[in-house]
């Protein structure tokens, strides 16, 4: 059983200084998702994300018929303003962008 015992890790244990910066990390990035919130709340922020999801759901349905121009047409509309979005620090679902050479 000693043996058993010598093998293991010990635990390292967490200083005050390690706790209290995890801490300030954790509320930072709540202050941070606050004012996200409180940004959507903004008529032109929503009318911007309802923009946003509906050239998402176009490329969906340019990939289903698979239309690869309409595709890279509307995925180059859609960058500014996912851009602008995350520079003000809304989050964005995450885009799948689309495979193979642009069409010329």
């Amino acid at each position: 059983m000693a043996n058993k015992k010598s093998t293991r890790q010990r635990r390292k244990r967490r200083s005050p200084e390690e706790m209290i910066a995890d801490l300030q990390a954790q509320i930072s990035d709540l202050k941070v998702r606050a004012e996200a919130r409180q940004l959507k709340q903004s008529a032109a922020i929503k009318a911007t994300l309802s923009a946003v999801k509906a050239i998402d759901k176009g490329i969906e349905a340019a990939k289903e018929e698979d239309d690869a121009k309409l595709r890279h047409a509307l995925l180059d509309a859609r960058e500014p303003l996912a851009k602008h979005l995350e520079g003000l620090g809304v989050s964005l679902p995450k885009m799948r962008r689309p495979k193979g050479p642009r069409p010329k």
